[in-house]
């Protein structure tokens, strides 16, 4: 029995030799070694190319914020400060960096996938859909850098229209002073009102009385200022008695004498008084 053991042992490795020996198991087994090649080089080519894709993917998503961040910008209506001016830059810039970088990657995973033994419809679809999300995002910057230009000249307009109001405010403003100031000046010389008092002989020789009357052609440097007729009350004459010379309406003024026997004119009406003219002439007896 144990002959015949050994004697099937012996056969069983001078077989095996006679087959590795031969050709057709050397070629089954390079054939074998090929395939085994080929299995490894294709699990390191799809290894890089998921990192690839992986790699583009979190790009996208790294855009996002920034994305959203400038999209409220363009619609916003704010004049835009210093810090959200550069902030704008620098996301803009961040974008158009990262966007390009995604170019050059998918541009490398198209020519790596055409040449790997990868061959995977679902791996060509994502590709695909990275493409036109890379067109999508670079259309989208665009519009969002039309957007803010816009916004911007907008608000340029505005600044400017709100200048040239401002500039019309400021002009109307000092029209409206300008206006104000004549109007005060009018009404302070509708109040002024002048005053002489003196004798008949005085009054005379100074020509601010002809023939019993007020002249024409008299000296007004000899008269008394009153700087508001409406404060004044009363005007001492400093004599026995007095009359008036210039045309004033009775019942708007009267004469009283004080304790020591003095006159004074009273005025009791100034609107009245003034009426007819701004030039009071009081003849005295002393």
């Amino acid at each position: 029995m144990k002959k015949t053991i050994l004697f099937c042992a012996v056969c069983s490795i001078i077989f095996t030799s006679c087959v590795k020996n031969s050709s057709q198991y050397k070629a089954m087994q390079a054939e074998n070694d090929s395939l085994m090649l080929a299995a490894k080089k294709s699990s390191v080519e799809l290894d890089q190319i998921m990192q690839m894709l992986n790699e583009v993917e979190d790009n996208f998503q790294s855009i996002k914020s920034a994305e959203d961040y400038l999209t409220t910008v363009s619609t916003g209506s704010d004049e835009l400060t210093p810090s959200t001016r550069d902030r704008i830059q620098n996301d803009m810039q961040l974008i158009t960096d990262i966007l390009e970088k995604n170019r050059l990657q998918i541009a490398d995973l198209e020519e790596k996938l055409k040449k790997s033994s990868v061959n995977s419809s679902q791996l060509s679809k994502t590709l695909d859909n990275l493409r036109k999300e890379l067109t999508e995002k670079t259309n989208s910057l665009a519009t969002l850098r039309e957007e803010l230009a816009k916004r911007d000249q907008q608000i340029a307009e505005l600044t400017a229209n709100v200048t040239l109001l401002t500039d019309d405010v400021k002009m109307l403003s000092a029209e409206s002073t300008a206006r104000q100031q004549v109007i005060d000046q009018q009404q302070a010389e509708l109040n002024v009102a002048y005053y002489r008092f003196g004798t008949s002989k005085e009054l005379k020789d100074a020509n601010i009385v002809v023939k019993n009357q007020l002249g024409a052609n008299f000296n007004r440097d000899s008269f008394i200022k009153i700087d508001n007729l409406h404060t004044l009350q009363a005007i001492p004459l400093y004599a026995k008695s007095g009359k008036l010379i210039s045309k004033h309406p009775a019942g708007s003024y009267e004469f009283v004498k004080d304790t020591f026997g003095q006159v004074e004119l009273r005025i009791l009406s100034p609107e009245s008084f003034w009426n007819l003219t701004k030039y009071l002439v009081i003849e005295v007896k002393v």
